[in-house]
């Protein structure tokens, strides 16, 4: 896909969440399989760049894309950066001008969901959600959708606590016999990619996407609340849930890394074609 914005090697499509939804529900019904990724900022974790670059929508999940497609057009002095890191809270619009909206899950699935009911395509559920199964995920689904056709549902791991191989190959199967125009997949990354871009070569239908925590949201059935809106809009919403789960302090440290990586990023380009 051309159009695409390039941070550390990572390629995302400047697409908003109705754009996105629009394409998926168009493509859902053509012939061929295709996968979604929506990247998160820690790179420790990501599968290789080819299988990210290789999606055929890759989203940007997280305020952190927006701001460094924004900043790496910079001069990248010190002040433009302290100068961009602030209108992340304080004027949000300006770090959108290479990609225009952030597209988190929850923000994104359930629109999704909204317009696959609308336009009578088919969801399959893949995972297994936090404190919960994803057989309570298509109960509260189908509650706030009648009309939205599950055609089924397979668990995240076995009975080892693992996604095996073994797993993945049933799992193959029945998309292959059940034929779902959308496959949601709540793995985790790097997992959930890595099982993308193998089963795109194993299927002829259907869009998969990758969904990370989504499942683990009340609002899909789980128990993780979602922030405040004006800390959604304001692109904190990482602070909310470190505030819930001190744990997650160990993998919130990946922005900052992101960070200073991006900064980098952007000296060691400007200083090669000074060179040239």
């Amino acid at each position: 896909m051309t159009g695409r914005v390039r941070v550390l090697g990572v390629e995302l499509d400047p697409l908003g969440i109705d754009q996105a939804v629009e394409r998926i529900i168009e493509a859902s019904r053509e012939p061929g399989c295709r996968y979604v990724v929506k990247p998160y900022v820690e790179f420790s974790q990501y599968p290789s760049p080819e299988i990210l670059n290789g999606a055929w929508l890759s989203l940007p999940d997280g305020v952190c894309w927006q701001w460094a497609a924004h900043y790496q057009r910079s001069s990248g002095s010190l002040w433009q950066l302290g100068k961009t890191l602030s209108h992340i809270i304080l004027r949000p619009e300006r770090i959108r001008t290479q990609l225009p909206e952030k597209i988190a899950g929850a923000n994104f699935t359930w629109p999704l969901l909204e317009a696959a009911a609308r336009h009578g395509r088919s969801v399959f559920l893949v995972g297994s959600p936090a404190h919960g199964d994803i057989a309570e995920t298509a109960r509260t689904l189908r509650n706030a959708h009648p009309e939205l056709a599950i055609a089924g549902t397979f668990p995240g791991k076995d009975d080892s606590g693992v996604f095996s191989p073994g797993l993945e190959q049933q799992l193959a199967g029945e998309l292959a016999d059940k034929r779902p125009d959308i496959v949601l997949l709540g793995l985790g990354h790097p997992l959930q990619e890595e099982v993308m871009h193998r089963m795109r070569d194993r299927l002829d239908h259907g869009v998969l996407i990758g969904e990370g925590g989504t499942f683990d949201y009340q609002i899909f059935g789980g128990q993780q609340r979602r922030a405040p809106r004006f800390m959604q809009r304001a692109g904190i919403e990482w602070l909310w849930r470190l505030a819930l789960e001190p744990r997650r302090l160990r993998r919130q440290l990946a922005i900052p890394r992101f960070i200073i990586r991006v900064h980098r990023d952007l000296h060691r380009s400007k200083n090669i074609l000074l060179w040239k």
